[in-house]
């Protein structure tokens, strides 16, 4: 079957095709009340399935989740933290404020990048459900390259990201 959002495969509303709507995101009252808040509860899990390149039925859950990481809202939020992390690494933050520290060295180094990324986020362009589900993983990911204790290729992973958008 087809649909405004690619073909779906299974009755999990998962596929393997990459996600391709340009929707403006929010969520339809159409959509049942369990799949809503499964979007809401598995964040991490579909994000990593979006950023493999999965695809979604309108109102699955994960459907809901896509359209709702394609949103305005969640565009500023991302290039919020992206943000936040450069100014991380060029200021050390007071231990007692709870915040992960950025990786100083590879942020630092991947600032034009950040700036490229985040420049993209406030654009009028469309971006994808799957490139901003890698920014998500990026800045979730606590033992990723972009804090302190993590490890990885930021660079890449950004560049990845942008690729995806």
């Amino acid at each position: 079957m087809t649909g405004p959002f690619g073909p779906t495969n299974n009755h999990h509303g998962v596929g393997h095709v990459e996600w391709t709507s340009p929707a403006a995101g929010g969520y339809s009252s159409q959509a049942p009340l369990l799949a809503r808040l499964t979007a809401r509860l598995l964040v991490t899990r579909y994000d990593r399935l979006l950023a493999n390149g999965a695809t979604a039925s309108p109102h699955s859950a994960i459907g809901i989740h896509a359209r709702r990481l394609v949103t305005v809202a969640e565009r500023e939020a991302v290039a919020r933290s992206l943000r936040q992390a450069v100014e991380d690494a060029r200021t050390l933050p007071a231990p007692w404020t709870g915040r992960s520290w950025a990786h100083r060295p590879d942020v630092l180094s991947a600032v034009d990048l950040v700036d490229t990324v985040t420049l993209r986020l406030h654009s009028p362009r469309p971006v994808t459900a799957r490139g901003m589900a890698k920014l998500r993983l990026l800045l979730s990911d606590g033992m990723g390259p972009l804090y302190v204790s993590g490890r990885g290729d930021l660079g890449g992973r950004l560049r990845s990201a942008l690729a995806a958008m």
